[in-house]
């Protein structure tokens, strides 16, 4: 008998979850959220539709990540991911209901925007690590080739291709995650979000002209964080 994804997450949900007596006494147990985020990708002359219309689905669902966990661990619904927050939150955007309510092409800005409804759980964010588990043990098998190579899927899957990298990230497999993310950028090269991942690898190994270029850039893609960091840069004494 084959178990699905749900049902394993479930069980782990359940065998987590503290005991209560039955009756009045039961607190009441709702941790769904419903939110409603929006996100504006900037495209560039080689994006095909479909393409952007991914990354800028991609950008307004992990919003609604990003906000449901900060809510979720305030509640202590969720713990806190510490070095694998990234891999998560890029994986979570695939396992958390959403429906797309608006989206437009602006022909003036050349960009993408997206608006979606999501409805989250912490049930959301254990697929997700589940999810995370099979990917690095898959990624651990890579022959060198592999991991010299870092083929890149023709699949347009963001949060599981951008997962990687921060995986690559949390193992501080600096250099690993350079090359993937190079190999990456070709298939989207004008992807904010994969740009401040880079600026992270860079950080990492020292290279700090290349990290402010890569976050220069990724600010200028509507990266939001990327923005904030060079912010604080900016203020913080010399």
């Amino acid at each position: 008998m084959s178990i699905s994804l749900k049902q394993v997450s479930l069980i782990l949900l359940l065998f987590v979850m503290p005991a209560w007596p039955s009756g009045a006494d039961a607190p009441e147990r709702d941790d769904t959220i419903k939110l409603t985020t929006d996100y504006t990708y900037r495209m560039g002359d080689t994006d095909s539709k479909e393409i952007s219309k991914a990354l800028a689905l991609f950008g307004a669902k992990l919003k609604a990540v990003r906000l449901a966990a900060k809510y979720l661990t305030h509640k202590g619904a969720l713990s806190h991911y510490e070095k694998k927050q990234g891999e998560i939150f890029c994986l979570a955007t695939n396992t958390i209901q959403s429906s797309v309510i608006d989206e437009k092409y602006y022909q003036d800005t050349n960009s993408y925007y997206v608006k979606v409804e999501s409805e989250l759980t912490s049930l959301d964010f254990i697929e997700a690590q589940i999810r995370d588990e099979e990917l690095d043990k898959i990624e651990s098998s890579f022959s060198y080739s592999d991991e010299m190579g870092q083929p890149v899927s023709n699949i347009i899957d963001p949060g599981e291709e951008l997962s990687r990298a921060y995986r690559y990230i949390r193992k501080e497999q600096w250099r690993l995650s350079i090359i993937y993310l190079d190999h990456l950028q070709i298939k989207y090269p004008h992807w904010g979000d994969l740009l401040q991942a880079k600026a992270i690898a860079f950080y990492g190994i020292n290279k700090i002209n290349e990290m402010l270029d890569a976050l220069k850039t990724a600010c200028s893609l509507n990266n939001q964080e990327a923005c904030d960091e060079l912010s604080g840069l900016s203020e913080k004494p010399r």
